[in-house]
């Protein structure tokens, strides 16, 4: 009777297979890539503590893991933050002692391990003895996995103060003077009236509990900066969130770096850079170049491109450094290097859009170049910034404009600050050249440009089509009904509404987008003919407030050799 059931069924998928083959023939030469992941990894699971809930945090680095073929694991959502509530930390370090054994690389975040959480982490106050626990946790944990690589990131606090700060005159005032605070400790000249008028301005404890706040963040990175010379963990890596050109915070991080070059850390175990959000993803690419290089492999080269030469020396808002500065930074924390165009595997192309610099007249000339590298093979990574985060001061209308086939970039992101998208752009264009250094066969060449393509797609939607036209329209639907406040949904009254909101609007603009030539337009990449025919992409709110947003991207892609 088995058998008899066994050759029905599989009578009955044969017959299903060539109805479908009949009556909805594929075009002659077209494969539709599967979704599957390409089986026989021998690599064993990634675990990631993400920075917090947010998507950047934690799906980017999940879709970074498709495109090299690796299984990002992730804690219970029940362990993590949410908002403004903190994640379990207690429960987060059993999680993680748990599975620590079935992985062999670990990416985590120390603010999520500690205070459960980057918004928890800026408020949080952190004792001598809450750094002593974590390192004797770290060193169990190193001291029972010594075969598992632990790359930890830790964020250092931004300028702004605190939120317990009460008053918005007083924290306006207290920024201002730290201000002048960093540039007086870098030597630079101040207004000491100015600063005296200031000082008056605000409670001496606010002063002190904004400054307490540096000096036991700085306590902890030297803790984790001695876990690393210890060999305890195999990379650290300190972000600064949301910078200024002069603030206490730099002079903090003045003093770490002092700390790292008395330190016998090599260079590219522990760094400081510029970011938060993106620092896991490029951790995950960081991984996957030193992977490809002990496979014999080379480090990634790439060269540095400007829509206009004067947007290298931008200082764009909430960082502390250029744009160029920014660039070289992340290429080093990746492990590449920087090249000629003439000598370089990928190029990433950087727009810094600035209606009040009068630079919106590069983005011709800056179109026509991408057409050309695309033309001629040449992988771009494009970052499109916008100084006042409108459509407008961005390259991709007019790269739409000109009929640029936008989905044979290498990768995009328009984020909301500098070190976040120069950091996720370079991430996913690394990522995606060392999954194409590694492949074997057609079918993994297939796997993996899904795979950056659903990333890709989704950068597009969100970080043009959404932060830049939809959120604003969401917004003032809103508040033309009353809710002033869009940063703090009312999940019970309007959260729903401001999701349908979000659905049909960004649902209404990708499906429009979909249809322009520059969307549908056929290209090739690593011996592949591809064209993208949907974006297929879905989003909702994770947190009751609409700056950011949870998205899936599953474009219809038809790819033939």
């Amino acid at each position: 009777m088995g058998k008899i059931l066994g050759a029905a069924a599989l009578f009955l998928s044969a017959a299903v297979l060539l109805f479908h083959l009949v009556f909805h023939p594929a075009p002659a030469g077209i494969w539709y890539a599967p979704d599957s992941t390409p089986q026989g990894s021998t690599h064993r699971p990634i675990l990631l503590v993400p920075l917090d809930s947010r998507p950047p945090c934690k799906d980017f680095v999940i879709d970074g893991g498709k495109i090299i073929g690796r299984e990002i694991v992730t804690p219970p959502a029940a362990y993590m933050d949410y908002y403004t509530q903190p994640g379990n930390t207690e429960s987060m370090r059993a999680w993680l002692t748990e599975h620590l054994g079935n992985a062999d690389t670990a990416i985590l975040s120390v603010d999520q391990l500690l205070s459960g959480g980057l918004l928890a982490a800026r408020e949080a106050h952190i004792s001598d003895t809450d750094i002593a626990s974590l390192a004797a946790y770290l060193r169990t944990l190193h001291a029972a996995h010594p075969q598992v690589s632990l790359h930890a990131f830790y964020i250092l606090p931004r300028a702004v103060p605190q939120d317990g700060i009460e008053g918005w005159r007083e924290r306006r005032a207290l920024l201002a003077y730290a201000r002048l605070l960093g540039r007086a400790g870098e030597g630079l000249p101040v207004d000491e009236d100015e600063m005296e008028r200031l000082r008056t301005a605000f409670p001496s404890a606010y002063l002190q509990k904004y400054l307490a706040h540096f000096e036991e963040s700085t306590a902890l990175a030297a803790m984790l900066i001695g876990l690393t010379e210890e060999g305890v963990l195999t990379r650290l890596v300190l972000g600064q969130d949301d910078g200024e050109e002069h603030s206490v915070g730099n002079l903090k991080k003045m003093e770490l770096a002092a700390l790292l070059e008395k330190k016998t850390i090599a260079p590219e175990r522990a760094m400081i850079v510029h970011g938060a959000d993106e620092i896991a993803l490029s951790l995950l690419a960081r991984i996957s170049v030193d992977e490809l290089r002990a496979r014999g492999g080379e480090a990634p080269r790439i060269s540095l491109r400007y829509a206009d030469a004067a947007m290298r020396d931008m200082v764009f808002p909430f960082m502390a450094v250029s744009n160029g500065s920014t660039a070289q930074e992340k290429i080093a924390m990746l492990g590449a290097v920087q090249s000629d165009m003439a000598g370089s595997d990928l190029t990433l192309l950087l727009s810094a859009g600035d209606s009040d610099a009068d630079t919106l007249g590069s983005r011709s000339s800056a179109a026509s170049a991408v057409k050309e590298m695309i033309a001629a093979g040449t992988p771009v990574a494009l970052v499109d910034l916008s100084r006042h985060f409108r459509a407008e001061e961005t390259l991709l209308p007019i790269l739409i404009e000109r009929n640029v086939p936008v989905h044979a970039l290498t990768a995009y992101a328009g984020w909301n600050t500098a070190s976040n998208a120069i950091g996720t752009a370079l991430a996913e264009a690394v990522l995606y050249h060392c999954a194409m250094q590694n492949a074997v066969t057609v079918q993994e060449r297939v796997h993996i440009t899904r795979a950056n393509l659903s990333f890709l797609t989704g950068r597009i939607a969100e970080d043009a089509f959404y932060l830049k036209e939809t959120i604003d329209r969401v917004n003032g639907v809103l508040r033309s009904a009353g809710w002033q406040n869009t940063a703090d949904l009312d999940l019970a009254r309007n959260w729903r509404w401001a999701n349908d909101l979000l659905s049909y609007d960004l649902a209404r603009r990708t499906e429009s987008a979909d249809t322009t030539a520059a969307l549908r337009a056929p290209f090739v990449q690593h011996g592949l003919h591809l064209r993208v025919t949907r974006s297929n992409i879905t989003a909702y709110y994770p947190w009751p407030r609409t700056f950011e947003i949870r998205m899936e991207a599953q474009p219809a892609v038809e790819i033939s050799p």
